[in-house]
């Protein structure tokens, strides 16, 4: 609280001290003094610079107290063998600070390996047939659509201790997470 208290006295000195320099080029109405008005828009220009400085440091400063934004909701879709035979793909809704770390987030769950390993195989059980759909993929709940939420399996692995949820600032991923590892390829079966 004191340092919030000292931001805002800043911000109060900072405005009274432009109100005072603006102030000696109006006139009693508050209009700027005509022979003045050349000083007056010198010392605005001046005066909006410096508080556009101080604005980027007390925001600074606000973002640092608050500390790191929390993770929100992120849609991630997949299609699996299903398609094939004209049904909608999946979604699922895990909690995570962009679309790079809720595929991190979701690959890590329990819950979508099964479903990743129940709706992968081919026909043929050779190799998987998962297809990631970035563009129905985005922050927040679908619209409309049904959608498995993940977040509880996500904070409950968190609470006993799995790290599903990131730190502030994840390093950026551009390809989607990998599925689980498949069969050794002498655990196939050929035909």
């Amino acid at each position: 609280m004191q340092e919030l208290r000292a931001l805002l006295a800043s911000c109060e000195e900072l405005a009274a001290r432009h109100r005072a320099e603006l102030g000696q080029y109006l006139d009693t109405k508050g209009e700027v003094i005509e022979d003045k008005l050349y000083e007056y828009n010198d010392a605005r220009i001046t005066t909006a610079i410096e508080a556009s400085d101080h604005l980027d440091a007390v925001r600074a400063r606000l973002a640092g107290l608050l500390g790191p934004p929390a993770p929100s909701p992120f849609t991630l879709t997949f299609s699996g063998l299903e398609r094939h035979m004209g049904e909608a793909p999946t979604s699922f809704v895990v909690s995570a600070m962009d679309l790079g770390d809720a595929l991190r987030n979701l690959a890590r769950l329990p819950s979508w390996r099964e479903w990743y390993l129940a709706h992968g195989g081919t026909p043929d059980g050779q190799v998987a047939d998962v297809v990631y759909l970035p563009h129905q993929s985005h922050p927040g709940l679908p619209a409309l659509d049904a959608y498995n939420d993940m977040r509880g399996e996500q904070e409950s692995a968190t609470e006993t201790g799995s790290k599903l949820i990131p730190r502030a600032h994840p390093p950026a991923v551009t390809a989607p997470a990998p599925p689980p590892a498949p069969a050794s390829p002498a655990a196939r079966t050929t035909h």
